[in-house]
């Protein structure tokens, strides 16, 4: 048997073998009053300020409602979260369900006999992260990350802590992996759906689909990844479909209505006989492509976020083409444009209402090189007129030991990847404040009207 093997093999039982969880009181979270109340005080992590509201745990076994994916799709992401350290029991086995040709995922929307939707917070918290994987092909097979039950996301869970937590999943998800990867590509992804239980008991309320590892275990995952996602409370974003695979998707929170788009502008191969395709896009076409989704998002939604997987794999900047797109979405009414692909940090700049992220690097992978290793949790907080307040970068790497996962990044390890950041925004025109541990965007401010974006600032 392979090392790989045995390793996947000892990742389930101290999953699956795990005792039951803790009940977890009903926690409100506090509404934080400036900007810097974001930066985290990383002595106390679960102050009130930043704390995830919490609900009582379902029984094991039980299957939480899936989301529906329409042209619109909304999605209510009021999954319970198990506490720092515990195991994840959620079942996600196969489920019995619809026929193939049947839509996968169920409607979202409360029952008749459900409570009343939250009344809606006063401001939303949304934090996100770039890459991540859980295992990839090797020439003696598969080789999972997280190995003997290693909790990867325990140490950073109060950094990514917030109302709504998206991340980019580049590993396609089957209940059962096979020996080999499909594609037989040098860099294949996959993990299974006991490996993929690692996102809830992280957080995620969200991952991103669009990327160009979707197919790396061609047809059954491009089928099941999504399916896993929604038995797990997950709500899938960007996930290939044979009508209309460019679209809005609706995440409800808090009250909050905030409509995504993910796309990919990259794709390891060009489509799969007889499997749906991703929202693709070419770079050259993104923005009068998405620029109509956009706007009628902008009419029905509280805040609007492109997802975008785009770039040049190890570059430190954007390219111009890409600075033209985001300017342009924004422009439309996008308040968030979230970029990865180059699997290192980029810079972060405002144009007018909105902020963008080019590259969020990698979060979970097997790279942890000088650079690659380099990452971190960008914070969001939008008050209630929907304005942009407050951004914190919250610095983080991948550490190696005692198995590949993300941690704080503080001491020397913080002072050099908040330089990065620092250093990659100036030349957009960008500032940041050293707070602590973290990194503050300046400049920020919303008078209640958007308005127009002012002309790019290059030539």
């Amino acid at each position: 048997m392979s090392r790989g093997a045995i390793r996947l093999l000892a990742t389930a039982c101290l999953l699956t073998c795990a005792p039951a969880p803790r009940s977890v009181a009903v926690e409100r979270a506090t509404a934080v009053s400036s900007p810097a109340s974001l930066v985290m005080a990383r002595a106390q992590p679960r102050r009130d300020a930043l704390e995830r509201p919490r609900r009582v745990e379902p029984v094991p076994g039980s299957r939480v409602a899936a989301p529906a994916l329409r042209s619109s799709s909304t999605a209510q992401t009021s999954r319970p979260r198990p506490a720092a350290g515990e195991p994840v029991l959620a079942d996600v086995g196969p489920a019995p369900g619809p026929a193939a040709d049947e839509p996968v995922l169920a409607d979202a929307l409360p029952p008749a006999s459900a409570e009343p939707p939250p009344s809606r917070k006063d401001s939303l918290e949304m934090t996100f992260v770039g890459d991540v994987i859980f295992g990839r092909y090797r020439e003696d097979g598969y080789d999972p990350i997280p190995e003997e039950g290693q909790p990867v996301f325990e140490e950073v869970a109060a950094l990514m802590r917030s109302d709504l937590l998206v991340g980019n999943l580049e590993t396609p998800l089957v209940d059962a992996l096979p020996e080999r990867t499909v594609e037989g590509a040098s860099y294949s992804f996959g993990a299974d759906a006991t490996l993929a239980r690692f996102l809830v008991h992280g957080g995620f309320d969200a991952m991103s689909l669009a990327n160009n590892h979707a197919y790396d275990l061609g047809g059954s995952g491009v089928e099941q990844t999504p399916e896993i996602l929604a038995r797990l409370g997950v709500v899938p974003l960007g996930s290939a479909r044979a009508e209309a695979p460019l679209r809005v998707e609706t995440v409800e929170r808090e009250g909050w209505r905030v409509g995504f788009v993910a796309v990919t502008t990259v794709s390891n191969v060009d489509a799969l006989v007889g499997v749906p395709p991703l929202p693709r896009v070419e770079l050259g076409e993104l923005a009068e492509r998405l620029s109509g989704l956009v706007e009628d998002a902008r009419a029905s939604h509280d805040l609007v976020v492109v997802l975008v997987h785009w770039g040049d794999e190890y570059a430190d900047e954007p390219s111009w083409a890409q600075r033209r797109a985001a300017f342009t979405l924004v422009e439309a009414g996008a308040d968030l444009v979230i970029g990865h692909h180059p699997h290192v940090l980029q810079g972060v700049e405002r144009h007018g209402h909105g902020v963008i992220a080019y590259s969020l690097g990698n979060f979970l992978f097997e790279n942890v090189k000088d650079v690659p290793r380099q990452t971190g949790v960008l914070r969001t907080r939008f008050d209630a007129r929907g304005c942009l307040e407050a951004v914190v970068f919250h610095p983080a790497f991948v550490k190696s030991v005692p198995t590949k996962h993300p941690a704080p990044a503080v001491g020397h390890m913080g002072g050099k990847v908040k330089e990065r950041m620092q250093a990659l925004s100036r030349p957009l025109g960008q500032g940041w404040r050293d707070e602590g541990d973290d990194l503050v965007l300046e400049g920020l401010g919303c008078s209640g009207s958007r308005g127009p974006a002012p002309a790019p600032r290059i030539p």
